[in-house]
């Protein structure tokens, strides 16, 4: 499984349109996310046993009173599924007026060969 369908089937019982990289069609409130590094984060035997992924997850939404509520949601749902929190920002696009949360999270998923 690759991370990008890990983060996927987390986020889906959310229910928030989610997208790896860029958004696709018209949403007011969506989610993308993609990976912004990954490093080895257990070898043995000369083999990479799990890999660490840096993953950046992005909300969005026109909708002020959303924005908190889903983004702890976001937040919850990731680190109870394994992602440690690596960071976040709070943001305003005030070319399109959309609020824009940037999460940061590190995840260790195993190897195929493991």
């Amino acid at each position: 499984m690759s991370i990008y369908s890990v983060v996927m089937s987390t986020l889906k019982p959310l229910n928030i349109p989610t997208f790896p990289i860029t958004k696709k069609g018209d949403h007011e409130t969506y989610i993308t996310f993609f990976q912004y590094d990954e490093a080895v984060a257990l070898a043995a035997d000369d083999e990479e046993k799990q890999t660490g992924y840096f993953i950046q997850v992005d909300f969005w939404t026109k909708d002020a009173l959303k924005y908190t509520d889903l983004s702890e949601k976001i937040k919850n749902t990731l680190t109870a599924a394994g992602f440690s929190k690596k960071g976040a920002a709070d943001l305003y696009e005030q070319d399109t007026q959309i609020y824009h949360k940037g999460l940061r999270f590190y995840y260790v998923l195993k190897t195929k060969n493991s």
